[in-house]
């Protein structure tokens, strides 16, 4: 089954060159890479345009990353979309596992590996139903998480979605310029009936590591952004319930 895989990217170049690389190496055949720039002004544009099998989309300017994203699905064909962060590299056989998850059931909308970041901890396997987030930046040691399970929402460096369910549950919200907008999406998901699923047979490295003078740099667009998601949605462990509604 042939398989759209995109990117968004803006000032990416110390990592968008190993991500695709990574693809290549490790993505079975039959796949498009579509990658949309968000207005980089370093050395992300430069490289991606010597890369010939890249569909390569190019905003004007940072249009945010849902808005991004939503192009790059538009754009193309196929019937399963992977949407990835630039900083995402994916393993040998990191696809398959996913692909027979996402498509074992025609209620399961969402699948996602397991992230881990180069420390080999654990930075992405899927919230729980209590909103906890197990064994976060705990070791990747044998016998933790290894069963396949339903989850609350995922980790949105990378995910897999079917095309042909676009049209019931539609894209990701634009309002959200960064943060949130994959919980958004998953508590949308769930509130229609339909499940996601984490997938611990794939393995894909995230280069995620706490740091303060980042998060303190980009607080704005989360709280924003987590203001949004408080006014459209509530949870208390016994359902979702959509506030606009």
């Amino acid at each position: 089954m042939k398989t759209d895989l995109v990117i968004v990217t803006y000032n990416s170049a110390s990592y968008i060159q190993k991500c695709i690389e990574a693809i290549r190496s490790y993505t079975p055949p039959n796949y498009t890479i579509i990658v949309v720039d968000n207005g980089s002004t370093d050395a992300t544009m430069a490289y991606l345009q010597t890369c010939s099998d890249i569909l390569l989309i190019e905003n004007d300017g940072n249009k945010g990353y849902a808005s991004a994203v939503n192009l790059g699905i538009m754009s193309g064909t196929s019937e399963t979309i992977v949407v990835m962060n630039p900083d995402v590299f994916v393993t040998s056989g990191w696809l398959p596992p996913l692909m027979n998850v996402l498509w074992s059931d025609e209620k399961t909308a969402i699948a996602a590996p397991k992230l881990i970041n180069s420390a080999n901890q654990l930075v992405g396997v899927g919230t729980n139903f209590d909103w906890s987030s197990p064994y976060f930046l705990c070791p990747n040691e044998p016998g933790i998480l290894e069963e396949t399970r339903a989850c609350l929402a995922i980790n949105g460096a990378c995910f897999l979605l079917k095309r042909h369910l676009l049209e019931k549950l539609g894209l990701l919200d634009e309002q959200y310029f960064h943060y949130f907008e994959e919980t958004d999406y998953c508590f949308n998901v769930i509130h229609l009936g339909y499940n996601i699923l984490f997938c611990p047979e794939s393995t894909i490295y995230h280069e995620y590591f706490p740091n303060p003078e980042r998060d303190e740099a980009i607080k704005q667009y989360w709280e924003q952004s987590e203001a949004r998601f408080n006014r459209k949605w509530s949870y208390q462990g016994n359902g979702i319930v959509a506030k606009n509604e």
